[in-house]
């Protein structure tokens, strides 16, 4: 049986007399997750004892009060009267196995544990060797597919041409490496398919055919999840049930390197978890067919096989659970938990100036003087909070397993029971795989994610990485989706990805320790920033917009734009932009959506500026900005010279964190959205650049945190716990008002909508921007007329008093009542495209939307933030109480209630808003 519960106390080891000779044991208290130990739902929190023996004491001596322990395979054991559990010759121990960790980690921590820190660090390296491994991998699986060697070595190179450019290389001499490299994989293909018959024919007449695998003997890249093992990852390939590992370098001994042996293993022990039973490991060392016989000496051979005991497999447990253990702690390793020699290690001297710039303990030592105290404090302060981020991501990946299939729905997580209709073969061994909904339930989910396609079952079924290419909402619409491999598709789950902190945690190691001096002294408040004197005028009409773009143009170090609601902002940005390059700067123009970038380039292109380049996938641009996008594809020279010469290049903040960015060099960073990104997400952009400008509004959405984490106590650069959800654009506001500007007068809405903001947000200094503005009605709308509406839609506010029926997520009556409203509003002359209603859950999105017609725009107040609409109707679905996201920070009913430009509903129970002072002053304002 399995054990799984909750370390209760300290861990006890000894040494004990056994007819076997002296042994070491752990004993664990653990609060078992259920009733595991059989005695009755009153005993579950008393402690149980587990008993671990011989090599699993290393992984008890790991555990901590609070975290997680499974043992599998146990045994029941009476000692002195108490009932406890033992290990058994087949069982595993596993710390914390909610904590999913990736096989290539667990390899990197086999070559020593600071190299496993190191990559979390650094990321990967933007350098030839890792974009050469990868064309391998990806022929690898096409030839896995059946597609012709040649093929696939033409095409898959040519989509990396950006990326090879960016480092020097050209397409012929990539192609000719890979080619190298490619036949070792074709021999031993090959190999495998001679001496086998294909109905009666001759060997030599089948291996004169194409390689083409068969279907039950072979799989290429497969993504593996254990919810018991804490591990996942993507296997290369399986082969008869068994992993086969492709390495891009050579190998003369005749045993595969130890760390690879570990890496299969590693999956291995996953396929065996599903009821396979794995003898055998293979590595194929892809480089060994390169060298020429007559220059190398040992075993040239490219495929080494090797045995798969089990003490082997739970040795990689054991390498496993040291990892969770370190990131229980979010602890930093030394180096000395392993065994590599530092001399022969190529990330030597990375790690010798890593620690000595952090003033680390490490096994290697340390190169260079230290940062100062309050920058390695700043360091150490958001690396926690960076990965306490990746915990909760961790949290999300257990959920896969944890929660029902109806529990993952009502959690807006999953799309279930769906009817998988067909899969069709794609150009390049792709997949097109289609299936139809059975319902028109709401989720997170939307077309471009990336998403685990499953046949049901994400964990133990047959599942998938897939890209969404269309989701229709309805009952009975049509879900496109694409993949490298095929599943019949019943269910998509948002699959959790730790981009974002990797992401972060690259960013910040890059801001302190490769950032410059006089950048960080501005940023930890030991120097003021600096402004050049412009005595050009930007901006004719509007002051506020033209001294921002005077401090964006003449700032040596950074300036700061707020932009509230309807201020003009995206105009302002492209302006500064423009004066930029007039000026001889190179800019990248960045942002936390795809739309704000979109949309700042679009207003560039109204001002008659198109020298532009826009980085991102197809499916993330905008179609009209399709035209500017840089395709990745194509001659390296040529796609590198249009990124490395264009003068304005745009992406989103996590495009700015790539291995191709990097490569690149800006004179300044403009980056819109600034307030909804945290410290690190910033810095991904500002990176780039020798000076930059942010371009924001902290009273509107902040940046999205899953941990918890402490306030911010100092203007500088943080408190006793660094604050994640309080961007740099916050924090430099504080620090430096007089480097930013912030936006008055506002283009959006009229005087009645604008006034509750303004006084409750912006001290009371937004204003319409003209009297047009201040006095525009529903009657300027072709075709509308105020007087066609009931009496409490007359005012350009009103309010709706719905006592509503106490649902957590939905409100029936509300939807009703909004359904009403929008009829209402129609019957006005009113265009149904020109409404839209903001609701705090996805799930009375979806009620809402069953009620009203498709045209009306309905949806959350993350989605609706840079929209706006004539008139907007806000759900609050609060009854006798305020509970939900919209209560939970005032900024998010700011971005409410300064959507719409002529009219303005809000529907909700009165008794509930009334208790917050917040909420009465603003159904006050609504009511008079």
């Amino acid at each position: 049986m399995n054990v799984r519960g909750i370390v209760a106390g300290e861990v006890s080891t000894r040494t004990v007399g056994t007819e076997y000779g002296d042994r070491e044991l752990a004993e664990v208290p653990i609060r078992p997750a259920d009733d595991a130990s059989g005695a009755g739902a009153d005993a579950v929190d008393q402690p149980t004892r587990v008993t671990c023996w011989g090599k699993w004491t290393e992984s008890a001596e790991l555990l901590e009060p609070g975290m997680e322990l499974v043992v599998t395979d146990a045994e029941r054991t009476e000692f002195r009267g108490e009932e406890g559990f033992s290990t058994t010759g087949d069982s595993y121990v596993v710390v914390e196995p909610s904590f999913l960790v990736n096989v290539t980690d667990i390899r990197s921590w086999t070559e020593c544990p600071r190299l496993y820190y190191l990559n979390k660090l650094s990321g990967i390296p933007p350098n030839y060797p890792v974009t050469k491994g990868t064309l391998v991998h990806e022929v690898f699986g096409d030839l896995l597919r059946g597609r012709a060697v040649e093929e696939s070595i033409e095409a898959r190179v040519e989509e990396r041409g950006l990326e090879l450019g960016m480092l020097g290389e050209s397409a012929e001499s990539v192609r000719e490496d890979v080619r190298k490299n490619a036949a070792a994989i074709e021999g031993w293909l090959e190999q495998g398919r001679l001496g086998k018959t294909d109905g009666g024919r001759e060997t030599a007449d089948v291996s004169a055919e194409r390689f083409a695998p068969d279907e039950s003997e072979w799989r290429s890249e497969r993504l593996l999840i254990s919810a018991t093992f804490g591990i996942r990852g993507r296997a290369d390939a399986i082969r008869g049930g068994a992993p086969v590992e492709l390495k891009t370098g050579k190998n003369l001994r005749k045993e595969p390197r130890f760390k690879d042996k570990v890496q299969a293993a590693c999956y291995a022990l996953l396929l065996e978890e599903e009821g396979g039973e794995v003898d055998t490991g293979t590595l194929l060392y892809t480089k060994n067919s390169a060298l020429e016989r007559d220059e190398e000496t040992g075993d040239l051979t490219p495929a080494k096989e090797f045995s798969m005991g089990s003490g082997l497999l739970k040795y990689v447990v054991r390498l496993r659970n040291e990892i969770a253990a370190m990131e229980f702690d979010r602890g930093v390793p030394t180096g000395y938990e392993g065994n590599a020699s530092c001399e022969y290690c190529f990330e030597q001297d990375t790690c010798m100036v890593v620690s000595g710039r952090l003033d680390q303990e490490s096994k290697a030592g340390q190169i260079g003087a230290a940062l100062p105290e309050e920058e390695r404090e700043y360091f150490e302060r958001f690396y926690r909070a960076i990965e306490a981020e990746r915990r909760e991501v961790h949290r999300e990946y257990a959920k896969l397993w944890e929660q029902s299939p109806e529990e993952r729905a009502d959690d807006d997580r999953a799309l279930i029971d769906l009817e998988f209709e067909e899969m069709r073969p794609l150009k390049g061994g792709r997949w097109e795989i289609h299936a139809r909904r059975r319902s028109d339930e709401s989720s997170k989910i939307r077309e471009g994610d990336l998403v685990l396609a499953s046949d049901g079952r994400p964990v133990r079924g047959e599942a998938e990485l897939a890209r969404i290419e269309r989701l229709e909402s309805e009952d009975g619409g049509e879900v496109v989706l694409t993949a490298d491999e095929p599943v019949e598709a019943t269910r998509l789950d948002v699959y959790p990805s730790e981009f974002t902190t990797d992401r972060q945690l690259s960013a910040l190691h890059d801001a302190l320790l490769k950032g410059s001096e006089r950048r960080k002294d501005v940023l930890f408040g030991r120097e003021e920033p600096v402004f050049r004197e412009v005595e050009e005028t930007f901006i004719e009409n509007n002051a506020a917009q033209d001294e921002a773009v005077r401090k964006a143009v003449g700032c040596a170090d950074l300036a700061l734009i707020h932009g509230p609601p309807g201020t003009g902002k995206t105009y302002t940005i492209a302006r500064a932009i423009r004066a930029m390059v007039d000026r001889g700067d190179r800019v990248i123009l960045s942002a936390f959506t795809n739309r704000a970038v979109d949309n700042a380039l679009e207003a560039l292109r109204d001002q008659g500026f198109t020298d532009f380049v826009r980085m991102g996938t197809e499916s993330g641009v905008r179609e009209d900005m399709l035209p500017f996008r840089l395709e990745r594809s194509g001659d390296p020279e040529e796609r590198a010279r249009e990124l490395r010469e264009a003068p304005v290049v745009a992406a989103t903040t996590a495009t700015c964190g790539s291995r191709v960015m990097k490569e690149t060099e800006f004179d300044v960073a403009l980056v819109d959205e600034a307030a909804q990104l945290t410290e690190p997400g910033t810095f991904a952009a500002a990176n780039l650049a020798d000076r930059f400008v942010l371009v924001g509004d902290h009273e509107q959405l902040p940046p999205v945190v899953r941990a918890e984490t402490g306030e911010s106590e100092t203007g500088a650069a943080g408190g006793e716990e660094a604050d994640l959800s309080r961007s740099l654009f916050e924090r430099l506001v504080s620090a430096y008002p007089g480097a930013g500007v912030m936006l008055d007068r506002q283009y959006r809405m009229n005087q009645r909508i604008q006034a509750f903001a303004s006084r409750e947000f912006y001290d009371g200094e937004l204003r319409p921007a003209t009297p047009e503005v201040a006095g525009r009605t529903l009657d300027d709308i072709a075709g509308a007329s105020r007087e066609a509406l009931p009496d409490e839609l007359g005012d350009p506010v009103a309010f709706v008093d719905v006592a509503g029926d106490a649902a957590r997520h939905t409100d029936g009556k509300e939807a009703a009542r909004i359904a009403d409203l929008v009829e209402c509003y129609e019957a006005a002359g009113v265009p149904r495209a020109e409404i839209g209603v903001i609701a705090p859950f996805r799930a009375q999105v979806g009620e809402i939307r069953g009620r009203v017609p498709d045209d009306v725009t309905v949806d959350t107040v993350d989605r609706f933030q840079g929209s706006s609409e004539e008139v907007i109707i806000v759900s609050f679905v609060a009854t006798g109480d305020l509970e939900g996201p919209i209560f939970e920070d005032y900024r998010r009913i700011n971005v409410a209630l300064t959507r719409p430009k002529r009219a303005l509903v809000l529907v909700g129970d009165s008794r509930a808003l009334e208790s917050d002072p917040v909420y009465g002053r603003m159904l006050e304002w609504a009511r008079t």
